[in-house]
């Protein structure tokens, strides 16, 4: 009887509390489509365990997450845009010459891209026009294939190449040999 007493105590005061706000350390063990880095409010404590029980947007149902798994944050401020800090330098960012098919338009036989690499905390997106920090200009041709976007990288050497097909209405395949031999 003594051992089932040991049991039912609690083993530590949870150090969570209903209304707190957790952030996942790692991808928890039970939690179903967590990943690390989530952020959710805390419902409630279980008081011997200290598991804590959120609402999984995932599957639409209670979830529980273990102390170890998580850690004390704030509130996330929703609808609110991460903003790139941009200071200024000496000279002007030039925007560069966007083929997009020879200012055309798109064709049947598609057109001609060009983007820009960024980090914004961390990850890393595509942007169409240059700003302080980003890498490029990266150009893809792109078509449709059916209901379906093609897309196929377009070392800046091809670009001129390519923009002489497309304005002379060549097929995707004869446009796609442009690119791919070297």
């Amino acid at each position: 009887m003594q051992q089932l007493e040991l049991f039912a105590q609690p083993t530590s005061t949870p150090q969570y509390k209903a209304g707190d706000w957790v952030k996942t350390k790692r991808k928890p063990a039970i939690a179903a489509h967590i990943k690390r880095g989530e952020i959710f409010e805390v419902n409630a404590v279980h008081p011997n365990n200290g598991s804590m029980r959120f609402w999984n947007p995932y599957i639409n149902q209670w979830d529980f997450l273990y102390s170890e798994e998580v850690k004390l944050t704030v509130e996330p401020v929703v609808g609110e845009i991460p903003k790139l800090t941009v200071e200024s330098v000496v000279g002007e960012v030039k925007t560069p010459k966007n083929y997009w098919n020879c200012d055309e338009g798109y064709s049947g036989n598609g057109w001609l891209e060009s983007h820009y690499k960024i980090r914004v905390n961390d990850k890393q997106r595509s942007i169409k026009y240059p700003e302080i920090g980003c890498t490029g200009p990266y150009y893809s041709y792109r078509w449709m294939d059916g209901k379906r976007q093609r897309a196929k990288y377009t070392p800046a050497s091809k670009c001129p190449a390519v923009v002489k097909a497309l304005r002379l209405g060549e097929t995707v395949n004869e446009i796609l040999k442009i690119i791919s031999n070297q």
